[in-house]
């Protein structure tokens, strides 16, 4: 640090240098982010001040931000709003985060750090036996099932008695968020990753058999990072209800796309969230297509009451603060984004985000006619505003039956290099995927029929050179 500072005209136009090396968003269609909207950026500025982690102090943060998660609840179709129990945090990582600890918490409390590590008992196949057999510590509502396993199970092996115990396990779809890789870190647990189907959707029976005596939760996913996809939750909800496990729904891109959604336009209309008995928490990031400003993620519990044996173990004595205690997995939290969130989805409604959301999917479906006309086709056909194309070994290129490794590596070589020629030399920021050599695009709202235009134009050229 310099002995003397500078005149704010000298640090404004430092801040101006740098800022010219980020991006406006302009050609940009690799983010799930975008431009928030003008009166969230105003909403943000008049409350810069605002701590809601600190709620004495900022009550009217505080209640905007208790709003914010009823209103967020019901167009989750949550049966009772104002039951919903939440709070915003920075995103949907930090959303998950919270949600896997308060799993490994109740986990914990019902069967200590590691459990049989064999296949969970069904609810079904429980109730066969009677109530006084059950050890003392069933308690009503919190039963943990038994270890023998129905017939249609993987045969019973015997523990050797040297063998350490088990982690405890978490079942989620292998296209979910890099997010949980983290998660597995930071807390000690097993990722158990189930198939997916040929729409990038999570195969239930793939899930259901991934479950044993160590797993804490199962993970959904609405609106996955590379096609948009949104798992069965409804299949979901019935194992979660079946083994009596916690189901968090990944919601951070699609909460704010799902609910908004013409069914008859997208052919999307199953249900996602909390209108699922199954489900206990769904996390949906406003700073995605919210519109509102980053950081800014939710998420909601069904109710408090899930949180019982958990809040406890996370829940520290505040004296310092205006509260006596503080629950949240972080301390101080930016009450700004909660004020822009509120002012964002006052001012839109309903409304306004179906209106934004039928933008978007016109940019989606403008997307694939240009597409086709350079002899391309998605991937898959987009449910939602993503779409990923082949370009690494023909329009049908994947990673399926038939695909040689030397031939998925090539492929993946070309996708990697018309990517980086798009940014050099047309200035187009686009992603790829992960599980097949393709592009991805994410058409946002800042995105334009023109800008879709001109990336196949380029991406044409590139090809034809190539």
């Amino acid at each position: 640090m310099d002995e003397n500072g500078l005149s704010e005209e000298e640090v404004l136009a430092k801040l101006s240098f740098f800022s010219d090396s980020d991006t406006n968003f302009k050609k940009v269609l690799s983010s799930m982010c975008t431009v928030p909207h003008p009166i969230a950026v105003r909403a943000y500025h008049q409350f810069i001040h605002s701590n809601v982690g600190d709620p004495g102090l900022f009550q009217g943060t505080a209640k905007m931000e208790k709003e914010v998660i009823e209103i967020v609840a019901g167009f989750l179709n949550h049966p009772n709003p104002a039951t919903a129990f939440g709070h915003l945090t920075s995103g949907g990582t930090e959303s998950n985060i919270e949600a896997v600890l308060h799993m490994k918490n109740r986990f914990v409390a019902f069967q200590g750090n590691s459990g049989s590590s064999e296949p969970r008992k069904s609810e079904e196949s429980k109730a066969e036996r009677p109530e006084t057999e059950r050890p003392e510590t069933e308690r009503p509502g919190t039963e943990r099932p038994e270890t023998e396993r129905p017939e249609t199970e993987r045969p019973e092996t015997e523990k050797p008695e040297t063998e350490k115990p088990k982690k405890p396990n978490l079942v989620l779809p292998k296209t979910a968020h890099f997010s949980f890789k983290k998660i597995a870190n930071m807390f000690g647990i097993e990722l158990k990753k189930a198939e997916v189907d040929s729409q990038s959707r999570v195969i239930p029976n793939s899930a259901e058999s991934q479950i044993d005596e160590n797993t804490i939760g199962l993970i959904g996913i609405a609106g996955n990072t590379e096609f948009g996809a949104c798992d069965p939750i409804d299949k979901l909800s019935e194992i979660a209800l079946k083994y009596r496990l916690p189901l968090h729904i990944d919601a951070a891109f699609g909460g704010f796309v799902y609910p908004f959604l013409d069914p008859a336009r997208s052919g999307f209309d199953s249900k996602f969230s909390f209108d699922l008995p199954g489900v206990s928490s769904v996390s949906a990031d406003p700073h995605k297509m919210g519109l509102s400003v980053i950081p800014a993620g939710i998420l909601v519990f069904r109710d408090r009451s899930f949180l019982d044996l958990s809040l406890d173990k996370i829940k520290v004595k505040t004296p310092y603060l205006t509260s006596r205690y503080q629950s949240t997995l972080t301390g101080t939290r930016p009450g700004a984004a909660v004020a822009a969130t509120y002012a964002v989805m006052k001012h839109l409604g309903r409304e306004g985000y179906r209106k934004n959301v039928a933008y978007c999917m016109d940019l989606t479906d403008h997307f694939q006619k240009e597409l086709e006309r350079t002899g391309l086709k998605p991937y898959l056909k987009p449910q939602i505003n993503i779409v990923t194309v082949n370009i690494g070994a023909g329009p049908d290129s994947g990673t399926g039956p038939g695909k040689g490794a030397k031939e998925i590596e090539a492929a993946r070589e070309k996708t990697d290099k018309i990517r980086s020629l798009l940014l050099e030399k047309y200035g187009w920021n686009v992603s790829a995927a992960k599980t097949i050599p393709a592009l991805r695009f994410v058409l946002m709202p800042h995105v334009t029929k023109e800008d879709i235009n001109g990336v196949i134009s380029d991406l044409k050229k590139l090809l034809d050179d190539d």
